[in-house]
């Protein structure tokens, strides 16, 4: 393959894979928001909610920008200072604090699901909204300085053309991105928190007896929490890995086509990540029954209206058509006399 051949590439990948996440993962997280709100009183149900919302942040905000710039080249982000300093402080705060609801109701499981009732009584709605107002006040907090040296830099090449883009400028802060805002923070990190408090939560649910998780939303949450990690940790993975190869090989000497591989590859990776963002709906809808039953709930009731609607509709044209059949049958015979 060609370097455009690699780049075409790129671009294409960009366009469908990411607009069909934007879609219908926005269109998921809307129906969990719906779903979940009723038994928002449970800590982990609550933390997936919650989720739903800076889900659809991520996905409007940050992957559907880079959809834009990718496959499109329109980048607002080079041209409106404004646009540049939010963009990245909005992507990453809401990315992180999404990743941090699901981190917090993966503990919540594996509290729910211990054999110690000490622990299980740890899984409390208080300690879950305290939890996640103190990661919301530290996120925004450590990504405060992306405001301050975020900036737009222009670049001239040999040729005299002019290119704008939004870039770091303070070199202390490029290194704190490159070796720990970007592979830590969001990949690092909470990939071990989720395997560690999957791997436990799995464990304690084949321990535990049918008394322990008898109720069945509780089951359904465990399940859904659980398939959620693995949905959420394999696209991590690949970003970790190319977030940290980048700085590590910036200083290296690369030919056009392996800067081209590069590009195509860090693209994939940084589109697959969103994944973790869209896919929970259909994660739920496979791993818990309950929650499937609460979506066919939703569907039939909206079918029912729309179909009730419809009859409604039909029966307003026949009666109009009665009516007026009665008044031309009334007025006919006085025209005759």
């Amino acid at each position: 393959m060609s370097t455009s051949s690699f780049a075409n590439t790129g671009t294409l990948f960009g366009i469908y894979a990411g607009l069909g996440l934007v879609i219908f993962g926005i269109a998921g997280n809307i129906i969990n928001i719906y779903l979940l709100y009723p038994t928002r009183s449970i800590p982990s149900s609550y933390l997936l909610f919650i989720a739903s919302f800076f889900n659809i942040i991520t996905l409007g905000e940050a992957l559907l920008q880079r959809v834009l710039s990718l496959g499109f080249s329109v980048d607002g982000s080079s041209t409106i200072m404004a646009w540049c300093k939010s963009r990245f402080f909005v992507s990453f705060t809401v990315t992180l604090i999404s990743l941090t609801c699901v981190c917090l109701a993966s503990v919540d499981r594996f509290f729910v699901t211990c054999r110690s009732a000490v622990w299980r009584n740890r899984s409390k709605l208080i300690t879950a909204k305290i939890a996640l107002l103190i990661s919301m006040v530290v996120i925004t907090s450590i990504n405060i300085p992306i405001l301050i040296y975020t900036t737009i830099t222009e670049t001239t090449s040999s040729t005299g053309v002019i290119t704008r883009k939004c870039s770091v400028i303070n070199p202390d802060f490029v290194i704190y991105q490159n070796w720990v805002l970007r592979p830590i923070l969001p990949g690092i990190l909470p990939g071990i928190i989720l395997g560690i408090t999957g791997w436990l939560t799995y464990r304690n649910v084949a321990s535990a007896t049918g008394h322990q998780l008898r109720d069945t939303f509780q089951r359904g949450l465990t399940s859904m929490v659980l398939l959620q990690i693995i949905v959420i940790v394999i696209p991590l993975a690949p970003f970790a890995i190319m977030s940290i190869y980048q700085p590590l090989t910036a200083s290296v000497p690369k030919s056009a086509y392996r800067v081209a591989q590069e590009t195509l590859v860090s693209n994939i990776t940084n589109i697959l990540l969103y994944i973790s963002y869209a896919s929970n709906f259909y994660v739920y809808l496979i791993s818990a029954p309950s929650y499937r039953q609460k979506f066919l709930q939703l569907f039939k009731c909206c079918y029912h209206r729309n179909h009730q609607n419809n009859r409604i509709g039909t029966r307003t044209k026949e009666q109009l058509e009665i009516n007026r059949l009665s008044i031309e049958k009334q007025i006919l015979p006085r025209i005759s006399n």
